[in-house]
């Protein structure tokens, strides 16, 4: 016995809408194509599964039953679908997202609220760490997405380069160094200068630059790049940050740009060989065209 998927179709449509005139619509197909793929239906299962009364079709007891089967599969069917688009959606699954202070607000923030929105059925964790935690967490699978500082030497086939500016100094308005139009290594002398912390690739390069003065900055303060923008704001020093940490912090600082020029990446890094995740595609999408348009 080899029943056909149109066979059964049929056999369904007539159940669930009374009728072959219905269910020949519902099928788009012609009441004569509904009434043979019953009748041959009915040839292969060897049981009479309709029976006319007056201008009406009535299942029989043996239809009735046949129906529960029917309907089994069907709800088997429907479950089968329903996994797949939970897979293809990646719903009721826990996406692990790792970023630097500096992209959280606006650009992370944002990205969620326009990406994920009100769907429920996606789970999430994002944690605030520092750059080379976020790495090493991400090379051991523990995080699917982690949004990083870095240099540009750090992309490789898991990192999408997000966005790239150069150092600048930030300061207070009105700050005697406001009227340069680029601050170097050499004007920062009698300053205290602000500084990322020792494991920041800009920290690496700013180091360099400073070596080569004769003379090191009087008095310096090492703290995140947030908190160099903030303290800046605060007439404390010059903080050597990037563009996008200063917009992230929101404080009222004045920028000029910085010589040496030192190029500021950010990245996104996903596992080795990790599969495509259709929401976090959207999500970097999403916080690249926030960046370019800071």
């Amino acid at each position: 016995m080899r029943l056909k998927p149109r066979q059964v179709e049929a056999f369904r449509s007539v159940m669930m809408t009374g009728g072959i005139t219905a269910a020949a619509e519902a099928m788009n197909v012609t009441q004569p194509a509904v009434s043979r793929l019953i009748r041959d239906l009915e040839d292969i299962v060897q049981m009479t599964l309709f029976e006319r009364v007056g201008a009406r079709l009535m299942p029989t007891a043996e239809a009735t039953q046949f129906y529960r089967e029917v309907e089994r599969l069907y709800l088997g069917l429907d479950q089968i679908a329903q996994a797949a688009d939970d897979i293809r959606l990646h719903k009721n699954t826990v996406l692990r997202i790792a970023s630097v202070t500096s992209l959280v607000r606006p650009y992370l923030h944002q990205a969620i609220v326009d990406v994920i929105g009100d769907r429920l059925d996606i789970l999430l964790v994002i944690d605030v760490e520092n750059s080379r935690y976020i790495w090493d967490m991400v090379e051991q699978n523990r995080y699917d997405l982690g949004l990083v500082f870095g240099s540009p030497r750090m992309a490789d086939k898991n990192a999408m380069l997000l966005h790239s500016t150069n150092a600048v100094a930030a300061m207070a308005p009105g700050h005697r160094l406001a009227t340069h139009e680029v601050i170097t290594p050499a004007d920062l002398i009698n300053e205290r200068v602000l500084l990322p912390g020792r494991n920041s690739p800009l920290r690496l390069a700013l180091d360099r630059a400073f070596s080569g003065e004769e003379q090191q900055p009087v008095s310096t303060m090492e703290t995140s790049m947030l908190n160099c923008c903030y303290f800046a704001a605060a007439g404390m020093g010059v903080g050597i940050v990037d563009e996008t940490s200063l917009r992230s912090a929101g404080s009222q600082t004045v920028s000029r740009p910085f010589e040496p020029q030192i190029e500021v990446s950010y990245f996104a890094v996903r596992p080795a060989g990790a599969r495509r995740i259709a929401v976090l595609d959207n999500i970097i999408d999403r916080i690249q065209s926030l960046l370019r348009d800071q």
